[in-house]
């Protein structure tokens, strides 16, 4: 896979991902939860898993794609770092999917 096509299938993995976040945030609600289908009651399930793993694979995505330092990404608190071992996960699976003679470009 190119560098490229690879960008392109992380991006609409993620809009995936926000679509069901957006599709099981309202469901925080009782009011909204007790009339919501099966579909919105499965993604509020997922919500929580849903924001870790999108949070991550924007790190990455940004870092890995777009050469842009952590501390432009975003500035957490202390007690809120995202997991390195995610981080250093979801990158490694996306260099292993890229071709062996496209390398990651790291031009600044």
């Amino acid at each position: 896979m190119t560098f490229k096509e690879l960008k392109n299938r992380i991006k609409e993995e993620q809009k995936l991902i926000a679509q069901d976040i957006r599709l099981g945030k309202p469901l925080r609600k009782p009011s909204n939860y007790n009339q919501a289908d099966e579909d919105a009651i499965y993604a509020y399930k997922e919500l929580d898993w849903n924001r870790g793993e999108f949070r991550h694979r924007h790190i990455v995505y940004c870092q890995m794609f777009n050469n842009t330092p952590y501390h432009l990404i975003e500035q957490p608190r202390d007690e809120n770092k995202p997991s390195s071992h995610a981080l250093n996960r979801i990158k490694e699976t996306w260099e292993d999917e890229l071709d062996d003679e496209e390398t990651i470009r790291n031009c600044a």
